[in-house]
């Protein structure tokens, strides 16, 4: 029999919290859907279902995010939560839905999907018309000793000392609906050509609404000023710290990393890294704030037929931790 694909109604939440459940096992299902799909302020998800003799086989979905393009706010979604049931894998369901997707990008006034996608929907998304356009790399800093090889605890006091940042911006906590990164963005958003808007509103429910409270937002100060935000995660039991996302005003990148790395070099924390398109982390010479590029993977871009092309182009894109539908790397 063949799939039936439509678009997923209220009716049909007990069914998509059900293959959230089994998508990502652990996670509070209910709590997702309500933060990711319902309270997102760019707007409500759109998700699409394939059914075969009444049995659900597989979702996706469309996170709407407000974009910056060319100074102008567009609507883009990030692609997240495809997931096709085991007994109906290998039968092209996930191309079925990423199909449907792209056809009603246009109704729904979608400029562009994006995101840097698991193995997994790598085929099916290419399948159903995305392109890919770029690489994500992994970007790593060592922080001491230990990070390097060196076991001594001397020595790693020693090298923890000497890579330990001095003078530096601060680290602050973000408040709900924060002016200060309202401020930042405002300043950020004149170099940025492609990227999601990081407002107050954005980073309030990003990181302070998202159900698993494991990415807690700061505000970068430098002088009693404002510079820039970020959102850090401890993981690998605390032995890395992932910047999950980061922006600052312009001519401050570089600073802000560096106290970034002076406020993780305060915890046990043997590395502290992010993700960035690997175009852009070279442009930025991250290796001037200790930062060497390691692993990566495909970053993909679906337009709609006859779309703005403007979305395809990797040199345009500034493409961060933020830029994910995971409230917790862990």
């Amino acid at each position: 029999m063949s799939f039936e694909v439509r678009a997923a109604s209220e009716a049909d939440r007990p069914e998509v919290v059900e293959l959230i459940r089994e998508m990502i096992p652990g996670v509070d299902a209910n709590a997702r859907v309500t933060w990711l799909y319902e309270r997102n302020p760019a707007g409500r998800a759109l998700t699409w279902i394939a059914i075969e003799n009444g049995e659900v086989a597989g979702c996706t979905s469309f996170f709407p995010f407000r974009l910056w393009l060319d100074r102008e706010e567009v609507l883009g979604a990030l692609g997240g939560d495809g997931y096709v049931r085991p007994k109906f894998r290998r039968r092209g369901v996930g191309g079925l839905l990423h199909d449907a997707s792209r056809r009603a990008m246009m109704d729904h006034g979608i400029g562009c999907m994006y995101g840097a996608p698991g193995a997994m929907n790598l085929t099916p998304l290419k399948h159903g018309g995305s392109r890919e356009v770029g690489h994500v790399a992994r970007w790593v800093r060592p922080l001491r000793g230990a990070a390097i090889g060196l076991r001594s605890s001397l020595i790693d006091r020693l090298v923890r000392g000497i890579l330990r940042p001095r003078f530096v911006p601060y680290l602050e906590p973000m408040v709900r609906g924060d002016a200060r990164i309202d401020e930042v963005w405002r300043k950020a958003s004149a170099s940025i050509r492609l990227g999601a808007i990081r407002d107050a509103t954005f980073y309030t429910w990003r990181f302070i609404d998202a159900p698993a409270h494991r990415e807690p937002p700061f505000v970068i100060m430098h002088q009693g000023q404002p510079i820039g935000a970020c959102a850090l995660e401890i993981m690998n039991g605390g032995k890395e710290i992932r910047i999950v996302d980061l922006v600052t005003i312009p001519g401050a990148w570089n600073s802000s990393l560096a106290g970034i790395s002076r406020h993780a070099a305060e915890t046990e924390a043997h590395t502290i890294d992010i993700k960035l398109m690997a175009i852009d982390g070279r442009v930025r010479q991250m290796w001037r704030a200790g930062f060497t590029e390691r692993d990566s993977k495909p970053f993909l871009v679906m337009v709609p037929k006859d779309g703005d092309r403007r979305f395809l182009d990797p040199q345009r894109w500034f493409y961060c931790g933020a830029d994910s539908d995971l409230d917790s790397l862990e």
